[in-house]
């Protein structure tokens, strides 16, 4: 009986647990098919963002100029972030003053200067919101057309 009661309980939680997850859809635009692994991380909080600390994180590789991925994930706000290894070394290279001079990108970023903190780049995840989108591309400077 107690092993009954244990197995039912335990049944029960694991239930509840993945139950409160949302299947989420990831897309990636703009990849250079053929043109480096896509790197893809996945920050469900202001302090795991500021380190660098992923909730999930996965590695893509482009077949097409849009690849979608899907996931589990708890209801609440996620920021994606994303660069394109063109060089194959499995680092984000950059340039002069930080500026990534690899294919990036994330959510909420549109490329232009500092793509800002967690607040700025968070997308909600519920029943009703379930596609994080992310343009990438060359980041441009402030100034630069």
């Amino acid at each position: 009986m107690f092993r009954k009661m244990l197995f039912l309980c335990v049944s029960l939680l694991v239930e509840h647990s993945f139950a409160d997850n949302i299947t989420t859809t990831v897309e990636i635009n703009n990849i250079t098919v053929n043109g480096g692994s896509v790197y893809v991380a996945v920050y469900s909080n202001e302090n795991d963002y500021k380190n660098e600390k992923a909730f999930a994180n996965f590695i893509l590789n482009p077949t097409n100029a849009t690849l979608t991925h899907s996931l589990d994930l708890p209801e609440g706000e996620y920021v994606v972030s994303v660069f394109q290894d063109k060089d194959g070394d499995g680092k984000l290279k950059e340039g002069l003053f930080g500026i990534p001079t690899e294919h990036v990108g994330k959510t909420n970023y549109s490329l232009r200067g500092s793509p800002g903190g967690f607040d700025k780049l968070k997308v909600p995840v519920n029943k009703n919101s379930t596609k994080l989108v992310v343009n990438i591309g060359r980041v441009k400077p402030l100034g630069i057309i």
